[in-house]
């Protein structure tokens, strides 16, 4: 189920970073279709990993000690940029792809903590993900225009960024599946 979950996920929104494949899609598909379809694949995989997922096969990768002292801190940063790349802030002015260092945060600080092959498989995809869509993004044309940024947009992600923190490690097994140690 796992590996079927990586496929039905990444494969469509990889399919997607290739141009003449999105618009080829897009011409054949009705844009509601076409949203649908993506959508219920997406799930279906975010599904399919949750549900298949196995922390028992482990790999010889090291757990990095640093970054599990750090992990508060490293998922914050996470979590503000994942914010801040969605609302009209200076943050989003001035970085210029902040999901995709948000992303990569969360990735990456999961990578170095599990060292299993199912976390290394699905934090490295969607890190290779992220950072495929950042270096494609002016092929597609993604870059969008920015508009004037208010600080109070900053304020508003510091404290939504702390409060998913928050929520996020106090109720990891719950949420997860996965208890923080």
């Amino acid at each position: 189920m796992f590996y079927l979950g990586l496929c039905f996920f990444f494969g469509p929104h990889g399919l997607m970073l290739i141009q003449p494949v999105r618009q080829r899609i897009q011409t054949v598909l009705p844009a509601a279709q076409y949203m649908a379809l993506f959508s219920l694949m997406s799930l279906l995989g975010l599904g399919l990993i949750v549900a298949g997922y196995d922390s028992n096969r482990p790999i010889a990768a090291p757990v990095i000690p640093w970054v599990v002292v750090l992990s508060p801190w490293l998922m914050f940063a996470a979590f503000f940029f994942l914010i801040a790349a969605n609302v009209p802030g200076w943050t989003r002015y001035r970085v210029q792809h902040p999901m995709t260092l948000g992303i990569s945060l969360w990735a990456l600080t999961h990578m170095a903590v599990n060292p299993d092959l199912h976390a290394w498989l699905m934090f490295g995809c969607f890190f290779i993900l992220v950072v495929t869509s950042a270096l494609t993004a002016s092929v597609r044309k993604k870059d969008k225009p920015k508009s004037t940024p208010r600080w109070v947009f900053d304020g508003l992600t510091l404290g939504l960024a702390s409060g998913l923190t928050f929520c996020v490690f106090t109720f990891h097994g719950v949420l997860f599946g996965v208890g923080l140690s």
